[in-house]
Order: structure tokens, then C-alpha cells, then sequence
């Protein structure tokens, strides 16, 4: 006894620590995220029991499919189906069947591995379900021996069903099956579907069966994996070892371990972006040379391998930094920036002169006008091409030709102020006169303002040689003018 029971605890320890290990043991799937099957059920439902069914019926159903693995999937379906039985004689009905049921379906051929998916897909099933029916039966006898003109049967009852079927894959959304049903009710009261339940003993013996010959559209619909993937069609059509395939040709496509290094520069030849790189220069991890500051000249061979950024380099990667600017270059510059400014010359028609008055009968330059030939000696020396003509005037007493030597001898006592006193070139005055002729202030007697020098810019005037006359300003007169005093 005792040797049994150390044997059994023997066994249990060792179980129990190889069920440990196999959990601690981690294991990749190589099955994928799959699409799960939405169908629309369109067929021509009979029922064969005692009466003779009559085509055609209709049918139509719905139903979802999710693949357990690569053979085995779930499906649960809705139906609704009518149809009618007629027999030789006068007995007939109608009955309509609504169902739902649950199938485990096996994708027979899938068992193969030789492609990576099924064009063409043989399906079994079995499954067990619901079934609420009514039949109206005509002339039809019942268990009490009566044969009524019209009885009807209702009822819910659970079923069981099978069938087979083919399925055509036409693109990796979308395929088209072709399948056929088999359905019996449990219980005595399956053999009313036709609604005769045989009392005779003619045709069925317990149960009428419920054929469904239909085709089915079906969708395959998911989105993507929780790790973003796109999910595979339903593994029901998949190639169970695809995915280790696929892993296997990533493997077998990766390249072999190599670790040959042509220019011995430390980066294997498989990975080297430059295998003939020079003895003893530095390169990236690519084993490219490198260039630390990317002026495209290599560090072996840069004589500033860190040069600064923007400039140009010469061959030796060294940068063209130009000269540091002087105080000298700056000045230098702003001279030059100044020469070249364009200032506006003055409109020479807009200088206005001074007039210069004498006294009467005199053309000597009272000390009271020298601030006006000032003025003018003033715009003469900053307008260096300026010309002026200096216009002698008088009143309009005296002769005219005295009055005419009076006023040239005006006009040229104010030039020589102007060139003597202030230093003013001669050739920039141009003498002119015009004895009593522009008069200012229209009166024949004696008048100051009448009395000038006009200074006026030159346009093209030349000068006037001295009138014929004895001398003028020196003295005084008395007399008739008219006379000639």
C-alpha cells in the first residue's frame, strides 16, 4: 500500500511540474487574425413526407460564420421558407417554417496544404436549432379518422439538420456556395410538416424531413488586427502553414553572416556603403569617410575638418573666410557711399539778388551796400558756375546820354567791390546798363530806388561797352533837362 501511494505521489509531482514548464514555455501562433462571413440564403425549400411536394418553394435566409480554425467553423443562420405538397388524389397543403439555428461546419478539403488559399471550398455540417411551422391541410385525415375539408397545425419545436455543400471563392471579399439542407423536428409531431400524419401508414412512419437546396452570397468583412494588421480571409480558406511559410521564406531570404571586411575600416562589406575606403581614415557607422563638417572634403584629407559654416573651401577643405573689416575700410566706405549721393542743384532762376542804391548823381558805393555785395559774393562763391549780370540804372533827371554813362559807371563800380573787396573772378560778372529806361518807380524827379544796381542770373548776356559821353557822377548839375543841362 504504502509503495502504491509514494508511486502515485511520484506521478502527480511530476505532472504538475511539466505542466509548469510547458506553461513557462513561450510559443509563437502562426495562425493570423481572421475576417469572419455574413451570407444571404436564397433557395427553393420542399418538404418529401407523406404528400408529394410540389415546386417551387421560396426561401431566404441570413447567417454568420466565424472560423474556429483552418478546418472547423461555427455558423448561426435565420430562415424563412414557404411551400406547398399536392398527392394524386384531392389531399394538399401549404406551410410556412421559420427557423434559427447553430452548425459547426468542416471545410473538408482543407486538410491540404499545397496552396495558399482554396478556390474551391467542401463543406459538411450538423447542427441543432428552432423551428416555428404552420401548416393548413386540405382533405387531409387526422388521428381521430376524419378527414375535415381544411385543419391547421402550429407549433415550435427543436430540430436537428445537416448537409454539404460547395463554395467558390471569387476575389478575397466575396464568394458564392452551394449547399444543401436536410432538416427533421424532434417528436411525433414532426410527421404533420405535409400536415398528414400518416394514420395509414402510407408513406413516412414518424418524421416528414424539410429540404433546403439554396445558394448563398457571402461577404467577408474585419477590418484590422489589434496590432494594425490587415485580418486574413476566413482561415477556412487560408493555407493552415501559410504563415509559417511566410516566416520561413523571410528567413531563408535573409542574407548569410559574412564578416569579410575589404578596406579594414571595422564595417563588415555587407553593411559597408563604402568598401574601399582609405587605410586609416575615419568612417560613420555605413563605413563611409567621414566629413565632419560637411564641406565635401574628407577628414584624411582636410587640413580645418571643422570649418565654419557658410563659407566656401579650397581643395585643403579650408574655409575662405575674407579679411576682418579696419576702421580705415569702414570710413572708406562711408566716403564712398557719400560721393555717389546725387544732391539737387539749385534752379538757378530762383536766386533773388539785392538791389545796390547811390546816392544822387553818384556811383560811388556807400558803405551801406557793402552787405548786400556781400550777399551777392556769397552765392557766387558756393555756385561756382554761377554767372550774374550787374545792370546800372538811374533817375530819370539829366540827359539820357549823361544818364547812360552814369548808370555803366554804377554797374562797374559795384563789380569792382565785388572782385576787390570780396574776391570775385571778373569774368563771372557781366556788366550791362540801362540809364533811366527801367525805371522801378515811375517818376521823372529824383528817387533812390531808381537809383541801383540790379544783379540778376546770367542767361547767355554779353557784356556792354561804356556809351559815348563825357564823364558822369562826379559833380553835381543844374539846368533843364531839355536843355542838356
Amino acid at each position: 500500500m504504502m509503495v502504491r501511494n509514494l508511486t502515485l505521489a511520484l506521478l502527480f509531482t511530476i505532472a504538475c511540474v511539466s505542466v509548469q514548464a510547458q506553461d513557462a514555455m513561450t510559443t509563437r501562433s502562426f495562425t493570423p487574425a481572421d475576417q469572419w462571413e455574413l451570407g444571404v440564403d436564397l433557395g427553393t425549400p420542399m418538404i418529401v413526407g407523406d404528400i408529394d411536394a410540389k415546386f417551387p418553394g421560396f426561401g431566404g435566409g441570413l447567417h454568420v460564420r466565424k472560423a474556429f480554425d483552418h478546418v472547423f467553423s461555427f455558423r448561426l443562420g435565420a430562415l424563412y421558407a414557404s411551400m406547398k405538397n399536392e398527392g394524386d388524389d384531392i389531399r394538399s397543403s401549404e406551410t410556412s417554417w421559420i427557423s434559427g439555428s447553430g452548425q459547426i461546419v468542416m471545410t473538408v478539403n482543407n486538410l491540404r496544404f499545397n496552396k495558399p488559399h482554396r478556390k474551391v471550398n467542401v463543406n459538411v455540417f450538423g447542427g441543432l436549432g428552432f423551428q416555428n411551422y404552420t401548416t393548413t391541410a386540405k382533405n387531409v385525415k387526422i388521428a381521430d379518422g376524419t378527414t375535415p375539408n381544411e385543419t391547421e397545425f402550429t407549433g415550435t419545436y427543436p430540430t436537428y439538420e445537416v448537409g454539404a455543400g460547395l463554395a467558390f471563392r471569387v476575389s478575397p471579399k466575396f464568394n458564392i456556395g452551394l449547399e444543401y439542407t436536410f432538416a427533421q423536428m424532434f417528436g411525433s409531431e414532426g410527421d404533420l410538416l405535409d400536415g398528414d400524419q400518416n394514420v395509414d401508414g402510407n408513406v413516412t412512419s414518424y418524421r416528414d424531413v424539410f429540404h433546403w437546396p439554396h445558394v448563398s452570397l457571402n461577404f467577408n468583412l474585419g477590418g484590422k488586427d489589434k496590432m494594425g494588421n490587415a485580418k486574413s480571409e476566413p482561415l477556412y480558406w487560408a493555407n493552415p502553414l501559410a504563415t509559417a511559410g511566410d516566416a520561413i521564406t523571410e528567413l531563408e531570404a535573409r542574407p548569410i553572416y559574412d564578416p569579410t571586411d575589404t578596406d579594414g575600416d571595422g564595417i563588415i562589406d555587407s553593411i559597408d556603403e563604402e568598401d574601399n575606403s582609405p587605410a586609416g581614415a575615419r568612417v560613420d557607422t555605413k563605413g563611409v569617410t567621414a566629413d565632419s563638417d560637411g564641406d565635401k572634403v574628407p577628414d584624411y584629407k582636410d587640413k580645418e575638418p571643422y570649418s565654419p559654416p557658410g563659407y566656401t573651401v579650397d581643395a585643403d577643405g579650408v574655409a575662405q573666410v575674407p579679411k576682418p573689416i579696419t576702421e580705415a575700410d569702414v570710413n572708406r566706405i562711408v566716403d564712398a557711399k557719400i560721393a555717389a549721393i546725387k544732391f539737387p542743384e539749385p534752379q538757378t532762376n530762383e536766386w533773388f539778388f539785392p538791389s545796390v542804391n547811390f546816392s544822387d548823381n553818384s556811383y560811388k558805393v556807400r558803405y551801406s551796400e557793402y552787405e548786400k555785395l556781400y550777399q551777392v559774393a556769397t552765392v557766387l562763391k558756393n555756385n561756382p558756375n554761377l554767372k550774374v549780370v550787374a545792370v546800372g540804372n538811374t533817375d530819370a533827371r539829366g540827359s539820357e546820354g549823361y544818364n547812360n554813362v552814369l548808370s555803366y559807371n554804377r554797374s562797374k563800380a559795384a563789380i569792382d567791390a565785388l572782385v576787390e573787396q570780396y574776391g570775385v573772378s571778373r569774368d563771372r560778372v557781366i556788366l550791362n546798363w540801362a540809364g533811366e529806361s527801367n525805371k522801378l518807380i515811375p517818376v521823372n524827379g529824383s528817387n533812390a530806388s531808381n537809383r541801383r544796381v540790379e544783379f540778376r542770373v546770367a542767361k547767355g548776356e554779353t557784356e556792354m561797352a561804356r556809351p559815348e559821353g563825357s564823364d558822369a557822377g562826379t559833380g553835381s548839375f543844374k539846368g533843364n533837362k531839355d536843355a542838356g543841362y
